[in-house]
């Protein structure tokens, strides 16, 4: 076994995975319902899958997961139940955080028991499986997935097969159209997937919200266990030194920071005229790019003509995260109530909405989270900007090139203006314009798409990793992502730069545990809270956002307070203060969790 390991080819990083397609004609949601189709989708995907596995070492437990979870959802619609239940043993040995371990399977286990004590086309299935699932999950401990079971039974209240046929027709589809007559495998894929879902789950979603909703309310309440209240410090007004923070994110409010806690670029500020000689009239509050990579005034991305009612988006994205965290709030029930009324064309625009309002509270949010308590933080903006489109852009060279420029020009902006970190909650890998590619059906053939993917990428890496290397006096602070996987095997950017002023956040909740969540890897410095964190959105509101998205600005928040004591600090020597002032997670020894009041104490 050792020998024919060696031979397999080593696959360390994304880029080197097989890139194929399938042949694709006529309409996923008849594709899903038909047994003949699905058969011989099943055989060419355990096939390739099989393939690989033989051919490759592949070095990432999230791929390997993925891989093997494929193969058990094939194994299980064909019935091989005992293969099915190797797989899922592959798959929780390969998961490192418990509350996921202990929620992965369950529901399969409960159907391959159920089903032999009873068929399944027994009209008395139902019952008995909901016994069974209920009697395995009441078994485990609701201290370690409470919050699974929220987040599942969120998910589930919305999911109906209405809402899923809706959503193959009005959003899935149209992307399908725009790809030709080969379309990426992973296509197949989501066939395989959605005909489990519409199959296996959604004929047993009353019974398993049941189950739910009995082994929540019935829970002793939960005692919350929060580390991060006695780590938190909130510096006195006096003695402290001015610093500037740089939000690099989608847009900010900055109407919702009082002056004392907002950077004004007094000498230019926006009175139609080209104060600094570059041709552009500057926004008082920082510096915007548009998504096409120009130069725009506002650094709050504009809302007006992209949804037809804020507030109410508002509503229905705060009833998404309430339903997330268990909460039955008004606006829980009236995102309940809009989806239930989707139909096939109203369903994109509907998620395009939810998808803006993301973009458009973002920054605002992250803001918030990086200068709380810290009255010499000064707040700037510097906005990039996303399509919030269902269909995506097609990636250019051209637009890499301005992309570039942007990076060198805010970089540039930062140095001018004294900042001394930077919070950037966002990254992104070669894999994402490969997608946009193969949406679009630009770029020929899969390896010419992915060769184009990669050329347009680097053109954008290169600039930031040299825009980064060109500010040594600056802190840049990296949110590693929410995709579970690693981010130096899915080769993001920049939370996988290695530069002596960069480090990269990883998301842990109250108690100091990994969210299911969080992006890893080597390039992973640190950790901090980024589950259900309250801050601002534009306007004023304050929500509970979740992601590494708001555990990044916490470290970035950090390196703030160490700054306004002494402003002399380099780089070098913040990371120092942080990593000496942090603590080992009692999960897993390589985390750092941060802790703000000792690093300040060390530097006292």
């Amino acid at each position: 076994g050792y020998l024919m390991a060696q031979e397999k080819t080593p696959i360390t990083s994304a880029d080197q995975l097989p890139v194929r397609t399938i042949p694709w004609e006529g309409q996923m949601i008849e594709k899903v319902y038909d047994d003949e189709y699905l058969s011989e989708m099943r055989r060419t995907m355990r096939q390739r899958l099989l393939s690989d596995l033989e051919e490759y070492d592949i070095q990432d437990n999230s791929t390997l997961t993925g891989y093997y979870q494929s193969l058990l959802m094939i194994s299980f619609t064909e019935g091989q139940y005992e293969e099915a239940l190797r797989y899922l043993d592959l798959v929780k040995g390969l998961i490192d955080k418990k509350s996921e371990r202990l929620m992965a399977g369950n529901f399969v286990v409960s159907y391959i028991e159920t089903s032999k004590k009873i068929e399944p086309s027994n009209p008395e299935f139902p019952a008995a499986f909901r016994d069974i699932y209920f009697q395995r999950l009441a078994a485990l401990p609701m201290s370690e997935i409470r919050e699974g079971l929220e987040s599942v039974q969120g998910n589930l209240q919305l999911s109906t097969p209405e809402l899923l046929e809706t959503a193959i027709q009005g959003q899935i589809q149209p992307m399908i159209d725009e790809m030709g007559e080969e379309v990426p495998e992973s296509i197949g894929m989501n066939v395989i997937s959605i005909s489990f879902t519409l199959r296996y789950r959604m004929p047993l979603r009353d019974q398993m919200l049941d189950v739910y909703n009995e082994l929540l309310s019935s829970a002793e309440p939960e005692e919350i266990v929060n580390i991060w209240a006695e780590r938190d410090v909130e510096l006195e007004a006096t003695g402290l030194n001015e610093v500037v923070i740089g939000v690099w994110d989608s847009g900010v409010d900055m109407e919702v920071f009082g002056d004392e806690n907002r950077w004004t670029n007094a000498a230019d500020p926006i009175d139609g005229e080209d104060n600094d000689g570059n041709g552009f009239t500057d926004d008082y509050y920082g510096i915007a790019y548009d998504k096409d990579g120009y130069r725009t005034t506002s650094v709050l991305l504009p809302s007006d003509g992209e949804v037809s009612d804020l507030d109410k988006v508002q509503r229905l994205a705060k009833g998404s995260m309430d339903l997330q965290a268990a909460i039955n709030s008004d606006e829980a029930a009236e995102l309940r109530m809009a989806v239930s009324e989707l139909d096939p064309e109203s369903f994109n625009p509907f998620m395009e909405e939810i998808i803006f309002y993301s973009l458009y509270s973002h920054g605002t949010h992250v803001a918030g989270i990086s200068q709380a308590g810290n009255p010499a933080a000064r707040i700037m903006a510097a906005r990039l900007s996303w399509s919030h489109k269902s269909q995506p852009e097609i990636p250019t060279v051209e637009h890499a090139e301005r992309t570039a420029q942007m990076y060198r020009d805010v970089v540039a902006y930062f140095q001018a203006n004294g900042v001394k970190v930077v919070n950037m909650s966002w990254r992104y890998g070669a894999a994402g314009y490969e997608g946009a590619l193969t949406a679009n059906n630009v770029g020929g053939s899969p390896e010419e798409r992915k060769a184009l993917a990669n050329q347009i990428f680097e053109i954008e890496k290169k600039a930031l990793y040299e825009a980064f290397a060109s500010a040594p006096e600056i802190l840049f602070v990296a949110g590693s992502g929410n995709e579970n996987n690693d981010a130096d095997f899915a080769g993001y950017i920049p939370a996988g730069f290695d530069l002596p002023n960069l480090i990269t956040i990883g998301a842990v909740d109250s108690e100091g545990k990994k969210t299911s969540f969080t992006t890893e890897g080597k390039s992973v410095d640190f950790y901090a809270n980024g589950y259900e964190v309250e801050s601002f959105v534009p306007g004023g509101e304050r929500m509970n956002f979740s992601g590494t998205s708001m555990a990044s600005p916490q470290v970035a928040n950090l390196a703030g307070k160490l700054l306004a004591v002494n402003p002399e600090l380099t780089p070098e020597e913040l990371i120092d203060l942080i990593r000496r002032g942090s603590t080992a997670s009692e999960e897993d020894p390589e985390i750092l969790l941060i802790n703000p009041k000792a690093s300040l104490e060390l530097l006292r």
